[in-house]
């Protein structure tokens, strides 16, 4: 547990309780608790403190702290990152929350991450060799990762989340390559998903896209998936994701054109929304989000086989009106057949069709 009472200098008093319980006085508190394993307790006792505390108390990075060092006993990691990484935004370099921060996000399969949180806490002079040590084999490490890592590249991006990436792509073994014409998302390449001259031939193992053919005009459908054949490895393959036509004609031919059928993040969608691109957002200056284009599964995967491509998986998930695309630039064996539809494909939706270039 962290004590802010070795960070304060012996001739300046412990400042004025505003609230009933002092930080002081919670410590003294859970050091008395009859069962010092109780997690729970003393979870709820920090929770409850950092609550009545939100903004006055100069303690309240190290009750950020000492939460997480709970959580993270009680097996929660998760919950003691966030805590880990409050304690940090309220103090910067705080050296025992970025440790532990790192040590949490290492063991996460968050190298980068990790690395990022060990360099927050040391300063351009600083000496103090564990943490250098620390900082040092991890970059070491991420480096080597980064080289033997096949690498997804996401087209039309956005802003940063990698929450945006489909679960198989957040494992250790990928490193994602963020492209996007917008430069104001921050992108690892700025390039039209028609014309990707900064990403080399066959250079890739995966290409992900998530709702962005829609966007296109129809006569850029064709470049935009010639592109993304030619950058993928000989063995590689593209995840497309895109709304359904078929199935939104069904709500417009009821007459519910204007209906919301589902609420997004961005608010309600309507099939007027899917058809041509979302109305507020356009409504407020984003014309990347007009759509251009639509498909059909069969559509879909004829496109895609006229862009090279020698087999595709088509998916088609109604209550969300969507298309799911697994495509592959060479012909798959039941073993990668079998991989996509476990992982790449949703559980429990419609059956995934098959298809293939004509004899």
């Amino acid at each position: 547990m962290y004590d802010t009472r070795a960070d304060r200098p012996a001739d300046l008093p412990d400042p004025p309780s505003r609230e009933p319980e002092s930080f002081l006085d919670l410590l003294a508190g859970l050091e008395q608790r009859p069962d010092p394993g109780d997690r729970s307790h003393a979870i709820a006792r920090y929770q409850a403190w950092i609550a009545r505390n939100s903004t006055a108390s100069p303690d309240l990075h190290a009750a950020w702290f000492n939460l997480g060092v709970e959580l993270s006993a009680a097996g929660d990691k998760a919950a003691a990152i966030g805590a880990y990484q409050n304690a940090l935004a309220l103090r910067p370099g705080f050296y025992p929350a970025a440790i532990n921060l790192g040590t949490l996000l290492e063991a996460a399969g968050q190298p980068e991450a990790a690395l990022s949180a060990w360099q927050q806490a040391l300063q351009p002079d600083d000496a103090r060799a564990d943490l250098i040590a620390q900082r040092d084999r991890l970059a070491e490490a991420w480096r080597t990762e980064q080289q033997n890592a096949a690498r997804v590249l996401h087209i039309g991006c956005g802003a940063y989340a990698r929450e945006k990436l489909p679960p198989l792509f957040r494992h250790p073994g990928w490193r994602e390559l963020r492209l996007d014409i917008d430069p104001a998302v921050k992108p690892d390449f700025v390039a039209s998903i028609t014309d990707m001259p900064v990403i080399a031939d066959a250079s890739v193992a995966a290409v992900y896209s998530s709702h962005n053919l829609e966007h296109l005009y129809p006569h850029e459908v064709p470049l935009a998936l010639r592109e993304i054949h030619r950058v993928l490895k000989p063995d590689g393959f593209t995840l497309i994701q895109l709304p359904d036509l078929q199935e939104v004609a069904r709500s417009i031919a009821e007459g519910r054109l204007d209906d919301p059928l589902y609420i997004s993040p961005m608010g309600p969608i309507a099939p007027i929304d899917i058809l041509y691109g979302h109305r507020p957002s356009m409504a407020g200056g984003n014309i990347f989000m007009a759509h251009r284009t639509g498909f059909t599964g069969g559509t879909l995967a004829a496109a895609l086989i006229a862009a090279g491509f020698a087999a595709v998986l088509v998916q088609r998930d109604v209550p969300t009106f969507a298309l799911t695309a697994v495509a592959f630039r060479s012909h798959p064996n039941a073993e990668k057949l079998a991989h996509a539809q476990a992982q790449m494909l949703r559980d429990g939706g419609q059956s995934a069709v098959l298809y293939t270039p004509a004899a």
